[in-house]
């Protein structure tokens, strides 16, 4: 079973997060960023993650997390949640600010998406048009985009933690973990007492890794 992803893609990390939790024995393939090919060689489109096995593959991160939730180990349960709206609505309403802060930081902190220089060229266009800015000048940026972030991660309820629930994750945690745990790559950036708890207990439960220790 080989799942393909990128390290700084959050749909990735659903994908990546269920696998660990679950038990299921994988091959992880980091495909460059620029490598359109083998993406729509395996399901037609550019996509990722995608997940591969016994030659069949498919796409979207939630279908494939549910395929590892059912193949995974019976014991680990993923909790039903529910619960996600209000964290997803705060997160989602700041999206555009977030990723200002992530795309140009995405591309040094060494991932192995970026390992050649036409894969951190491709990414870094196709994002500035997104943000419809030069990633220097959104670097520069960083600290009104950081009183934004800031400003909606004290709007976000008190998070559920995995250590008050036998140390299981929910389907929530499925949805709001992967942007939360990319925010951990900006430098400076204060995470409330409760929201940085979480971030740090899914990450352990799920054999995921932050950004923390080397914040841009």
């Amino acid at each position: 079973m080989k799942l393909y992803q990128y390290d700084h893609c959050p749909f990735c990390v659903r994908a990546d997060m269920m696998a660990h939790y679950k038990e299921v024995s994988f091959e992880p393939v980091y495909l460059l960023n620029d490598d359109n090919q083998t993406c729509i060689d395996l399901i037609g489109t550019k996509m990722v993650p995608i997940l591969e096995q016994d030659g069949q593959a498919m796409g979207e991160s939630l279908d494939i997390a549910k395929r590892l939730d059912e193949i995974g180990a019976s014991d680990k349960v993923v909790l039903a949640g529910g619960n996600a709206e209000p964290y997803t609505s705060i997160l989602g309403g700041v999206m555009m600010t977030a990723l200002n802060l992530l795309f140009p930081r995405s591309i040094a902190l060494g991932l192995p998406e970026f390992a050649t220089e036409s894969a951190v060229e491709f990414y870094t266009k196709n994002k500035e048009a997104v943000i419809e800015k030069s990633f220097t000048q959104a670097l520069s940026e960083t600290a009104e985009h950081i009183a934004v972030i800031e400003a909606a991660f004290n709007q976000l309820p008190q998070l559920k933690l995995p250590s008050e629930q036998g140390d299981q994750i929910s389907w929530d945690d499925v949805l709001i973990y992967p942007t939360l745990r990319n925010l951990s790559m900006v430098k400076g950036l204060k995470f409330p007492p409760h929201v940085r708890a979480y971030v740090e207990e899914v990450a352990k439960v799920t054999g995921t890794h932050t950004y923390f220790d080397r914040a841009i």
